[in-house]
């Protein structure tokens, strides 16, 4: 009997596990954006309440009104920011994809030379098999040369005699009318946002007190004890990620600046290209190799060979800081071994994409955070490395 049991509980246990992970697995895949703005809301409230409550201790004032002029001080700085600093980046980013458009109307050229760099460098061969490949050599890059025309013919404009052809600009006209549709939709949810924003921290006491009346005093304290944990876990994530983020963009910065002063750059938008890259090392799947070894490739076969090795060395550099840093800040700060967060930074990428990328490493921290509390029992604490941690602390407190 008492067997029968033990695998009845099991199964409940399995089938509730399964529920959660089912619910979690439909929520950040279907309804994460649809819920993000009131998200944003509570989190925003959250990160209030403390100096809400520092403050209306000290000056008397209703926590409601210190609320309301917080969000909207808040907003104010952003939009001071954006104005200020976007400005210049937009410019930035405008010149940068003119820059880098023009570079792709010479693809061809790049092209031809790359195959007469790599024919020349063929000469060691014996003469059938250096024929042989540069035959092929030669078919691979006409069938470049001819896709590179005919996506510069689809996209083109014919003004011939013929009048003008309307389906030539089909493609772009549907991107653009693409990209607008979902205008709309961005600024009312960012409306939405600053609204639920204002309605939240002003009525965070009023929400806070209508959950704690639906639960019980033990189920309300675990939910302060997790409301803690999580908050300390985002902050300690966003801590991590924005070092990485700081950390590769000075060293573009710095390299670029380094490959200027000496004069094998003389190119600019550093800043955005700094930008852009530092965004990229985040993801496990592009990384700064998708700027720097097309970048240098094309240094290289343009014959600019002091660029090429230039971005490899910077690329070298910042793949071992990087390797170096990311798994050790991360896992530090957020208690998992470096291989578990990679792996939840990888497989959240793959199921959820970019939200996965973040979601579900804090997941793991979280569930590993509340193991750990005795929140919930999902497997076995090293009662061990406790009894020594506990002993550390005591010794301290002595």
């Amino acid at each position: 009997m008492n067997l029968v049991e033990s695998r009845r509980a099991k199964l409940i246990n399995f089938a509730y596990f399964a529920v959660i992970v089912a619910a979690y697995y439909f929520f950040l895949k279907y309804a994460f954006w649809l819920a993000a703005p009131f998200i944003l809301a509570f989190a925003v409230a959250l990160i209030l309440q403390k100096p809400i409550r520092a403050i209306s201790k000290k000056t008397k004032i209703k926590r409601s009104i210190i609320g309301a002029i917080s969000v909207f001080l808040i907003l104010s700085a952003i939009v001071t920011a954006v104005v200020l600093v976007g400005y210049r980046l937009v410019n930035e980013f405008k010149g940068l994809g003119s820059y880098l458009w023009a570079k792709l109307q010479d693809i061809p050229e790049l092209i031809k030379t790359a195959e007469n760099w790599i024919i020349s460098h063929l000469a060691f061969l014996p003469d059938s098999i250096e024929n042989a490949t540069a035959e092929t050599i030669g078919g691979v890059v006409d069938n470049l040369l001819l896709f590179v025309e005919q996506g510069k013919a689809a996209e083109g404009m014919d003004f011939g005699t013929d009048g003008f052809d309307l389906s030539l600009i089909t493609t772009p006209l549907g991107g653009i009318l693409s990209t607008a549709k979902h205008i709309p939709a961005i600024l009312t949810a960012t409306l939405i946002s600053i609204i639920a924003c204002f309605f939240v921290t002003c009525d965070y006491e009023s929400l806070s007190n209508l959950v704690k009346n639906h639960i019980t005093e033990e189920h309300e304290a675990t939910v302060i004890k997790v409301k803690r944990l999580f908050g300390d876990i985002i902050g300690k994530m966003i801590k991590s990620y924005a070092t990485i983020i700081f950390v590769t963009f000075c060293e573009i910065t710095i390299g670029l600046n380094i490959l200027k002063l000496i004069g094998v750059y003389d190119g600019g938008y550093i800043v955005a290209i700094s930008i852009c890259t530092a965004l990229l090392d985040i993801l496990p799947v592009f990384g700064t190799g998708t700027v720097l070894i097309p970048w240098a490739v094309i240094s290289f076969f343009s014959g600019n060979i002091g660029l090429g090795i230039g971005l490899l060395v910077i690329y070298a550099l910042i793949t071992v800081i990087r390797q170096i840093l990311e798994p050790r800040l991360v896992a530090m700060n957020v208690g998992l071994p470096p291989i578990v967060t990679l792996a939840g930074m990888y497989l959240g990428l793959q199921i959820f994409g970019v939200v996965g990328l973040f979601a579900l490493p804090i997941t793991f921290v979280m569930i590993n955070v509340l193991n750990e509390e005795g929140i919930i029992h999902l497997w076995s604490i090293d009662r061990r490395k406790n009894n020594k941690n506990d002993q550390e602390e005591s010794v301290k407190k002595a």
